[in-house]
């Protein structure tokens, strides 16, 4: 694991450049704090903040997947702060969250939706999500729990997708 805080400083562990470790994803906490993982790691450990998001200060954990595994001891500024266009987010507070999936493909834009139940949706969105200083808004059935964005992580850390049963509702280009 490597960690980076708002001024870019990086935190590399203790024989992370004898192992040669090379990380695979990014963690991002509410756009402050940048923490590398990679294959070998317990991601579940590192989905502990969940539980405190309060939907204004801490409101957000991206997890992005790197283009490329990276040495550990190799990351730079531009890699800790390229936002990348292969992750799942979520935002909120821990009893309200909305989940979130972007992926890259076919040559063109990535592709945003927001992850909710199976079902039709009728109307606008109107749930509102806190999301630091501004709100976003779900249908109700796209509104999830710590516990449930930390499956959606961990099998998104695991296989590159979120689990099977999840409707996309396209959100962006």
């Amino acid at each position: 694991m490597v960690a980076t805080s708002d001024d870019g400083g990086f935190r590399v562990p203790a024989g992370a450049s004898e192992t040669g470790a090379l990380v695979t994803h990014r963690m991002t906490y509410s756009d402050r704090l940048r923490v590398f993982i990679g294959p070998g790691e317990a991601v579940a450990r590192y989905l502990r903040p969940l539980r405190g998001l309060d939907g204004r200060r801490r409101y957000a954990l991206n997890l992005a997947r790197l283009p490329i595994p990276l040495p550990a001891t190799g990351i730079t500024l531009a890699d800790s702060t390229a936002f990348g266009g292969n992750f799942v987010q979520c935002l909120g507070a821990a009893d309200a969250l909305t989940l979130e999936l972007c992926r890259t493909g076919g040559g063109g834009p990535p592709r945003h939706y927001v992850l909710g139940l199976p079902g039709a949706r009728t109307g606008a969105p109107s749930v509102p999500i806190p999301c630091g200083g501004a709100d976003r808004y779900v249908h109700a059935d796209e509104v999830f729990t710590a516990a449930h964005a930390a499956e959606v992580f961990t099998e998104y850390f695991h296989s590159g997708d979120v689990p099977a049963g999840f409707q996309l509702r396209g959100n962006g280009p």
